[in-house]
């Protein structure tokens, strides 16, 4: 094979990935989950996470909150680390902030909807499940360890917002209303990402909820509402949108290498268990097999090693996970998938530096040996549930 051969099937590889995950995932999954994200972002107050975990917060609240606070951020294991160093220096507690920085990358709505959705909806629940228990599990041990942080206070912690030295106020609306604008688009996403249903189904069952979505908006919302929901969309979108292309073009080559590594063409079709697949989808698998294969305390302590280390913008563990290790083609077990999805959004090497600048050498050991120890445990317990 010559170099130019080779170049052309290990860019034809890239793009084959990159084309199957635009086909199957992005008008029916990421589309309503941006919309979702920006909803979040725009809607819900971005200053409720510091007005509760301040340091003289309820610790019950405060843990409780920081634990489930990444739903509402679509940030990676980088993006959160602006807003952990701000909550600590505003006089948030070690243990509700390091839950919190947690919690961002794990659990973020797009992350877990798109797990549920690309690679199976068991392993998206158990992904959001294990992240707010670890979450929570983490943060009481760091403050623990570390308790006298738990005590500071500090006057900035108690305020809702600020904007030039301003208090913002928080916008109100019925309640109901904030539970129809979410619950409809929900409803969207869940009913247009179902491969259960035709679209001759789905589409008499998504009218009535697009009309719904539309009444809300247009009686209960301003115009500057719609268009910051808008803008926060296309943020999420322009932001997160082209580092998922690129990571998934840069898999399928990782696939094309593989492949041609064990003498297969990247676009040729062979069978792994019962079903054909591309080559350069599986060659990766094929070759971690024997680690990744089953779940045990090695591969789940690997995959939750090598999450730690690699830098994951968000929602690109999830086709690492699917393609380039092979657990959509059934060559990865439940457990090392599992602990990579949850170390991996989480910690990165440049992640960990700025952890280590913001709280200190025996806290960021202890964070990172949390993070590290919990996903392989909450690997092995996933694996061996479903053995």
């Amino acid at each position: 094979m010559t170099p130019v051969e080779l170049l052309v099937q290990l860019l034809r590889a890239g793009f084959d990935e990159t084309l199957s995950y635009l086909t199957l995932h992005v008008i029916t999954c990421l589309v309503p989950a941006f919309f979702i994200a920006g909803g979040i972002s725009a809607v819900l107050s971005d200053h409720f996470v510091t007005k509760y975990l301040s340091g003289d917060a309820p610790k019950l609240q405060a843990y409780s909150i920081a634990s489930v606070a990444g739903v509402a951020l679509a940030v990676c294991s980088c993006t959160i680390l602006p807003m952990f160093a701000g909550l600590y220096k505003k006089g948030a507690g070690i243990g509700p902030a390091s839950a919190f920085l947690f919690s961002g990358p794990a659990i973020n709505v797009l992350a877990v909807v798109f797990t549920a959705s690309a690679l199976s909806l068991p392993l998206g629940g158990a992904r959001a499940f294990f992240a707010v228990t670890m979450a929570f599990g983490i943060g009481l041990t760091m403050a623990l360890v570390f308790g006298s942080s738990d005590e500071t206070t500090s006057p900035e912690g108690q305020a809702v917002a600020t904007d030039g030295g301003q208090t913002v106020a928080e916008r109100e609306r019925p309640l109901w209303v904030t539970s129809g604008f979410f619950g409809t688009q929900v409803a969207i996403l869940l009913i247009a990402a179902t491969g259960l249903l035709t679209w001759a189904v789905k589409t008499p069952l998504l009218a009535p909820l697009f009309v719904a979505l539309g009444y809300l908006l247009y009686v209960h919302f301003d115009r500057d509402e719609i268009e910051e929901w808008l803008q926060e969309t296309w943020f999420f979108t322009r932001t997160i949108f082209p580092l998922l292309i690129a990571g998934t073009f840069v898999i399928g080559i990782i696939g094309g290498l593989a492949a041609i590594a064990q003498g297969m063409n990247p676009l040729e079709t062979i069978t792994a268990g019962e079903q054909t697949f591309v080559a350069h989808k599986v060659a990766p698998g094929l070759l971690t097999q024997g680690i990744f294969g089953e779940t045990t305390v090695l591969s789940a302590g690997l995959g939750s090693v090598i999450g730690a280390i690699l830098y994951m913008p968000t929602l690109l563990e999830v086709p690492i996970v699917g393609s380039l290790f092979g657990y959509t083609q059934g060559l990865m077990a439940e457990g090392p998938a599992l602990a990579l999805l949850l170390a991996g959004p989480s910690l990165s090497l440049p992640n960990m530096l700025v952890i280590w600048k913001t709280i200190g050498t025996k806290q960021t050991a202890l964070y990172i040996s949390l993070v590290a120890v919990s996903a392989t445990l909450a690997g092995l317990i996933w694996g061996l549930l479903l053995v």
